[in-house]
């Protein structure tokens, strides 16, 4: 089973007209059909020829999605113009059905494999956005706060080796627990850290790579984004995950603790996440699991030497 996203045909009658309301009469609608999420996401096409992006979803349809959707709204409506990413405009949340607007992209995000100028320039934006303030709002709060990375505790106290998984892997699960247990302290910081950025979160506007879906936002270290992102980057083809944080700036003064921490936090997150059953309409999400979280592990070795 594969998962298919809600398509604009397919809403009902009265949500189209509410959005319709908001971006204009609706002409044509491409679907968008990456990511993570069962929730229609696609670009409408208005009588006047302008983009809109839009995402909607219904509460009853697949509740944490709504509320992904709801977040993600509220964030975007505080994060300063020089974020890189589309810029919000609308929100319509009817109880049930919640539907988001935003400036539509005029072109995709990287190739995967990832080919060298795309990764040069996700590398690029992930240092510049490790180089700005996160808001101060009670929305991003500190991604120590926002998140609870206790993973390897919960396969710990499952009493079960993780099944498929290297045998090295359940030999060392409580001193993975230890080493992962300092993340929070580890991410401590100002900068804000968008908490989910891979390929299928990045698009082009305007000839920039911007980020989009922010719901996680949070404060936090810089290089933290960077750090949650390379086993996705490594299992998509873009390089050896220690060789391109090495070379980075953003590593440039951090703590090779701190980062093991969070690489080991993140690890755990994969492999615990890999053995549990599919979320109801994202199927695929497990899978996708294992490979980052192979790739995680491979890298968490390599640092721990």
């Amino acid at each position: 089973m594969s998962r298919t996203r809600l398509a604009w045909a397919g809403l009902p009658d009265g949500v189209r007209s509410l959005i319709a309301e908001r971006t204009g009469e609706v002409v044509a609608a491409h679907s968008h059909e990456g990511g993570y999420s069962p929730g229609m996401a696609a670009t409408l096409v208005t009588a006047d020829g302008e983009r809109v992006f839009v995402k909607a979803v219904a509460t009853s349809f697949h509740e944490r999605s709504a509320e992904l959707y709801r977040q993600e709204a509220a964030v975007a409506a505080v994060l300063p113009e020089r974020v890189p990413t589309p810029r919000w405009r609308w929100t319509l949340d009817e109880g049930d059905w919640v539907a988001v607007g935003f400036d539509a992209a005029d072109g995709s995000g990287p190739s995967t494999p990832w080919r060298t100028d795309d990764l040069r320039e996700t590398l690029e934006l992930l240092d510049a956005l490790g180089r700005i303030e996160a808001p101060r709002t009670d929305l991003i709060g500190p991604m120590s706060s926002g998140h609870a990375f206790e993973e390897w505790h919960r396969i710990l106290e499952s009493g079960r080796a993780p099944s498929g998984w290297d045998p090295w892997v359940a030999a060392n699960l409580e001193s993975l627990a230890d080493r992962a247990d300092g993340w929070r302290e580890a991410v401590a910081g100002d900068a804000l850290v968008h908490g989910d950025i891979r390929s299928d979160n990045l698009v082009r506007a305007g000839g920039r790579m911007l980020v989009v879906d922010w719901p996680y936002a949070a404060s936090g270290a810089p290089w933290v984004d960077l750090v949650l992102m390379l086993p996705s980057i490594g299992l998509e083809g873009g390089g050896d995950p220690e060789e391109i944080w090495r070379a980075h700036p953003l590593s440039v003064g951090a703590d090779p603790d701190a980062v093991t921490a969070l690489v080991a936090a993140v690890t755990g997150f994969f492999v615990h996440g890999s053995l549990q059953e599919p979320p109801p309409g994202i199927p695929h999400l497990r899978t996708f699991q294992r490979a980052q979280g192979e790739v995680a592990l491979a890298w968490l070795r390599a640092r721990l030497g």
